[in-house]
C-alpha cells in the first residue's frame, strides 16, 4: 500500500468517526428531548383535587362540629402522599391542628402520622387541638405531587350568602 493511500484511508475513517460522532451525539440529544416530552406528559396528569369541607356524621352530635372531613381525588396513577395540613382562621392566624386518614368515633384523629397515601381517594380529618366547633377554616394541603399547596376554605356562612342572593 502506498502512502498516499494509506492518507486517504486515514482520512475517510477520520471523518466516518466524526461523522457517527455527530449522529450520536444528535440521536442522544432528540432521545433525551423525547423522555422529557414523556415525562412531562405523565406529570401533567398528577393532581389532587380536593372536595368540599364538611362536618362527617359522629355518634356524638356536639362532637361532629369541632372535625372537618375532606375528600381527596388522585387523578394520577401513580399513589400520592399528603404530607402536610395547614389551617388557618380568617384573619390568617395559624391554628393548632391535628389531622389525619381516619377518626374514632367521638372525632378524635387516629394514627396523626403527617402521612397519607392517596392511591385513588381518600379523605383526611382535621381537628382543632382546642376541641372547638369549627367556624372558618382555610386548609393548605400539602401533598408529593406539587411543591404548591391546595387550598381550600371551610365557610358555611358563604355559602348561606350564595344560596340566599
Amino acid at each position: 500500500m502506498s502512502s498516499e493511500t494509506l492518507q486517504v484511508t486515514t482520512m475517510l475513517a477520520t471523518s466516518l468517526a466524526a461523522l457517527a460522532a455527530i449522529l450520536s451525539g444528535l440521536c442522544a440529544f432528540f432521545s433525551y428531548k423525547l423522555a422529557r416530552k414523556i415525562q412531562n406528559e405523565m406529570k401533567s396528569d398528577e393532581r389532587i383535587i380536593l372536595g368540599a369541607p364538611i362536618h362527617p356524621e359522629l355518634k356524638k352530635l356536639k362532637h361532629e362540629r369541632c372535625v372537618l372531613m375532606c375528600a381527596l381525588f388522585n387523578k394520577s396513577k401513580r399513589k400520592a402522599f399528603i404530607n402536610s395540613v395547614e389551617a388557618f382562621d380568617r384573619q390568617g392566624t395559624i391554628l393548632d391542628v391535628t389531622w389525619a386518614g381516619e377518626i374514632d368515633h367521638i372525632g378524635m384523629p387516629q394514627n396523626p402520622s403527617q402521612l397519607v397515601g392517596v392511591v385513588d381517594s381518600a379523605n383526611i380529618y382535621v381537628r382543632c387541638t382546642d376541641g372547638k366547633e369549627v367556624e372558618y377554616m382555610e386548609l393548605r394541603v400539602s401533598h408529593s405531587f406539587s411543591d404548591k399547596p391546595c387550598v381550600i376554605i371551610y365557610d358555611p356562612s358563604l355559602d348561606w350568602v350564595n344560596n340566599d342572593g
